[in-house]
C-alpha cells in the first residue's frame, strides 16, 4: 500500500522487478518532491521453505548502484537492503510511505470485485423481482431500447448489492463515459454528469489504467469538504473501471486531531519529542549516507523560574509560546525545533557547517531569543543556555546524540558566564559519574546508609561546649566512605536534598533529645540548610512537626543558612525568619564575609549569631589582611550584640590570634573533628574540652 501526497493506493505485486521513484517512468510512482527520481527497487526473491509463495527485497536506489537522496527507513531503521516481511513500513521521506502486506487472492476479489464473487443464479434469484427502476442509468434517454430490457449483464449490475449499498459506486468505461451510478452516488455527486472525468472522483483514473500493476488501485480523493477512500477495480475484459467510495471525512478529522495530540505540543504548537525523534532518524539516514554532519541542540532558560515567581504562572505560558514562535521561524529553513519538556527545547540543524559556523548560528539563535518579551507592561529577557552534540563526533545514533546534547546542557548550566557548550568525552565521564552517584543516593536514603557526625562549638575562655553541629556522612557498603565534598553538592542537584534534609533534621533532634534524657546538659544542635531546603514552602511546618514529634524544645535547635541564601529572596526570607523566631528556633548566619551581601544582610535581618568563614581563619597568623578583616567583623559583632563564632580553627597559632582578638566561640579540627554518636556522647558527658587544649 503506497501513501503519498496525492493518494493512498494498493499495488498488487507479481512482476520480477519494480522501480520506485517520483519520475513517471517508474513502475511505482511516488508523488512527493522529497523522493528521489529513482528512489528504490523491488526484486522478487525465492520463498522460504515455510512459504509457498514468494516475497520481495527492497534496495535503496536503482540497479546501477545509484543511491537515493533521503535513503530508506524501514520500521524506523535506516537500510540499504531489506527482505520484506508482512507488516513492514517503508519511509521514502517525511510525507510518503509504503506498507507491505501478504494477502490472499480471494481476499482481494471479495473486497474489490464483489459482483463477480456471486453466481448468476444467486443474483437472479435474489433480485429479479426487485429491479423496477432505471434511474441510475446514465443518459437514459439516449440509450438503445434494448438496453432497457433486464438482460443478464443488467442483472449482474443492478441486481447486486450495489443498488442497496449505502456507499457510492460509480462505473466508467475506458473512454471515460459514465455508465453507472448507484443511488448514493447520484445523491452525493450531483454534478458528476456535467463534469465527467473532470470530477474529483474520476480525475486521473483513465491515465492510471496504463500504469496500475495488477487491477487494483486505492487512493484518497476530496470532493469539496468531504474526503473519500476510493477502491478502484480495472475490469480490462469488460473495459470498465468500477469505483467503490467510502466517506472517511470524520475518520480523517479524528486522525488529524489524534496526530496533533500525538506529535505536537498543545500549548506551543511545536512538534513534541516523538515527532522530533522520528525526523531525526530520517535525517541521520541521509547524513550517514552522505558522510556529512548534523547537530542536536538542547536549549534551557536558567532565569525562567525567577520570571514565574515575579510575574505568575500566566507569564510562563506567554514566554513559552513566544519562544516557540521564534524558534519555529528561525529553524524553518535550517531544520526542526520541538518542545522537549517543560521549559526545555530541542533543535535539529541539518546543515550546521563546521564548528565555527555552528557557533555563530547558536549565538544568533540565543540573541534572537533574548530579545524582550512583553509581559505585564514590562520587557522580559530570557537567558538561554545550549548543549550541543554533532554527528558523528558527538554520537553515531539518535539516542546517543540526544543523550550527549543533554549532557552538554547539564554541564553548561553549572557555568555562570558561558551560554553554550559542545559535548566532549570528559563531560560525559563526569555526567556518567553524576548519574551513577545519583542512583546510589536514592539507594542510600532507602537503605539507611546515611549517618550523622557532630562537631562541638566551644567557648574560648572556658572550653565549655555551647553547641553541636550535625554533619551528614555516607557509608556505602561497597564503596566505603563517600566524601562530604561530593555528597552535599550532589544532593543539592537532585530532588533528594529536601527529604535528606528532613531526615537530618529529625535524626539530629532525636539525638539531642536522647542526650538530654541521658542527663547531659541541654545545648543546641545546629543544622545547615541549602537554598532548596530553606525555600521549601513546607519548611516551617516540617520543623514544627519534627520538634513536636521528638519532644525537643525549639530553643535547642539552631538553623544555619548563608547570606546568599537569605538574599536570594528577601521577602520570603523575612517571613521565614520571623516564623522561626516566633517558634523559638535559633538562627545563625553561616560562612559570613564571603558573599556580596554580608552587611546588607545584617542591616535587614535580626541575626543572633554569625560564623566567620574559615577562609579568613586559614592564614590568620600569617596574613595581616585576614587579621584586619576578622578584627573588623569582631568589632561589628560586638556593636550589634551578635554572637561571633570562628570556623575552621586548625592550629594553636590561629587560636592564639583569636584569643587576642577576644573571639567568643570557636569550631575546628584543632579541638575536635566531627564525631560519631558514641564519641560525641562521651565528649558531652565531660561538658567541656580540657583546659590545656585552650592554653
Amino acid at each position: 500500500m503506497i501513501e503519498d501526497q496525492k493518494a493512498r493506493r494498493i499495488i498488487s505485486l507479481d512482476e520480477p522487478t519494480y522501480s520506485i521513484g517520483r519520475e513517471s517512468s517508474n513502475d511505482i510512482v511516488i508523488y512527493d518532491q522529497v523522493v528521489s527520481r529513482h528512489h528504490a527497487t523491488l526484486i522478487r526473491i525465492k520463498p522460504t521453505p515455510q512459504n509457498e509463495g514468494y516475497s520481495y527485497r527492497i534496495l535503496d536506489g536503482d540497479l546501477e548502484g545509484n543511491r537515493s537522496t533521503n535513503g530508506l527507513i524501514i520500521n524506523g531503521q535506516g537500510s540499504e537492503s531489506h527482505d520484506l516481511q508482512h507488516g513492514d513500513v517503508i519511509l521514502f521521506g517525511s510525507q510518503s510511505k509504503a506498507s507491505y502486506y501478504i494477502v490472499s487472492t480471494s481476499l482481494e476479489i471479495a473486497m474489490f470485485n464483489p459482483l463477480e464473487a456471486m453466481s448468476f443464479e444467486d443474483i437472479s434469484r435474489q433480485s429479479m423481482g426487485e429491479y423496477t427502476s432505471k434511474s441510475t442509468i446514465i443518459n437514459e434517454e439516449e440509450q438503445d431500447a434494448s438496453r432497457l430490457l433486464p438482460n443478464s449483464a443488467d442483472l449482474v449490475r443492478f441486481s447486486s448489492f450495489a443498488e442497496l449499498s449505502p456507499h457510492p459506486i460509480v462505473e466508467i468505461d475506458f473512454n471515460g463515459k459514465i455508465v453507472y451510478l448507484n443511488p448514493p452516488a447520484s445523491i452525493k455527486f450531483r454534478d458528476i454528469n456535467d463534469r465527467g472525468v473532470g470530477h474529483p472522483i474520476l480525475e486521473g483514473l483513465l491515465n492510471q489504467a496504463q500504469n496500475v500493476r495488477g487491477n487494483l488501485l486505492l487512493r484518497e480523493v476530496k470532493n469539496g469538504d468531504e474526503c473519500y477512500e476510493q477502491y478502484v477495480h480495472y475490469l480490462t475484459e469488460n473495459r470498465i473501471i468500477r469505483s467503490y467510495l467510502i466517506d472517511i471525512t470524520r475518520r480523517q478529522q479524528a486522525e488529524a486531531s489524534l496526530a496533533q495530540h500525538t506529535f505536537y505540543d498543545p500549548m506551543t504548537g511545536l512538534p513534541n519529542h516523538a515527532f522530533f525523534e522520528e525526523q531525526l532518524a530520517i535525517a541521520l539516514a541521509k547524513v550517514q549516507r552522505d558522510q556529512s554532519r548534523l547537530a542536536i541542540l538542547f536549549l534551557n532558560f536558567y532565569n525562567y523560574e525567577r520570571m514565574i515567581n515575579a510575574f505568575g504562572l500566566g507569564c510562563g505560558e506567554i514566554l513559552l509560546k513566544t519562544v516557540a514562535k521564534r524558534l519555529s521561524q528561525w529553524t524553518e529553513k535550517k531544520g526542526l525545533a520541538c518542545r522537549w519538556q517543560g521549559k526545555q527545547f530541542a533543535i535539529l540543524l541539518k546543515e550546521p557547517g563546521d564548528d565555527q559556523t555552528l557557533t555563530e548560528m547558536v549565538k544568533e539563535m540565543l540573541a534572537m531569543l533574548e530579545e524582550g518579551i512583553d509581559v505585564a507592561k514590562q520587557k522580559i529577557h530570557l537567558k538561554g543556555k545550549v548543549g550541543i552534540a554533532v554527528y558523528p563526533d558527538g554520537g553515531g545514533d539518535g539516542a546517543t546524540l540526544l543523550k550527549n546534547a543533554h549532557t552538554a546542557l547539564e554541564q553548561i548550566q553549572e557555568k555562570h558566564f558561558d551560554s553554550f557548550a559542545f559535548f566532549n568525552e570528559k563531560a560525559a565521564s563526569k555526567a556518567n559519574l553524576f548519574f551513577r552517584l545519583e542512583n546510589l543516593l536514592y539507594e542510600a536514603l532507602d537503605k539507611h546508609q546515611f549517618y550523622l557526625t557532630y562537631q562541638p562549638i566551644l567557648q574560648v575562655d572556658t572550653g565549655e561546649i555551647t553547641g553541636m553541629e550535625a554533619l551528614l556522612r555516607w557509608h556505602h557498603p561497597e564503596i566505603g566512605e563517600i566524601s562530604p565534598v561530593n555528597l552535599i553538592p550532589l544532593a543539592e542537584k537532585t530532588d533528594l536534598i529536601v527529604p535528606i534534609g528532613e531526615w537530618i533534621l529529625k535524626t539530629a533532634c532525636q539525638q539531642n533529645r536522647q542526650w538530654q534524657m541521658a542527663g547531659i546538659a541541654p545545648l543546641p544542635v545546629c543544622i545547615n540548610l541549602c537554598l532548596n531546603q530553606f525555600q521549601n514552602p513546607h519548611l516551617i511546618a516540617n520543623i514544627q512537626s519534627i520538634v513536636e514529634e521528638t519532644q525537643l524544645e525549639p530553643r535547642w535547635l539552631t538553623i544555619e543558612v548563608t547570606e546568599s541564601i537569605i538574599m536570594e529572596n528577601i521577602d520570603y526570607s523575612r517571613r521565614a525568619i520571623e516564623q522561626l523566631v516566633a517558634m523559638g528556633v535559633n538562627l545563625s548566619l553561616d560562612d559570613f564575609g564571603i558573599g556580596s551581601g554580608s552587611l546588607s544582610c545584617l542591616q535587614q535581618f535580626r541575626i543572633p549569631a554569625i560564623k566567620i568563614h574559615q577562609s579568613f581563619i586559614e592564614n590568620l597568623d600569617h596574613s595581616p589582611v585576614n587579621e584586619a578583616i576578622v578584627t573588623g567583623i569582631m568589632t561589628l559583632g560586638k556593636k550589634l550584640g551578635i554572637r561571633m563564632i570562628s570556623e575552621g580553627v586548625e592550629t594553636q597559632e590561629q587560636l592564639e590570634v583569636l584569643q587576642k582578638l577576644q573571639c567568643q566561640e570557636i569550631q575546628g579540627f584543632w579541638f575536635s573533628k566531627p564525631l560519631k554518636v558514641d564519641a560525641a556522647t562521651e565528649l558531652l558527658s565531660q561538658n567541656k574540652i580540657k583546659a590545656d587544649s585552650l592554653a
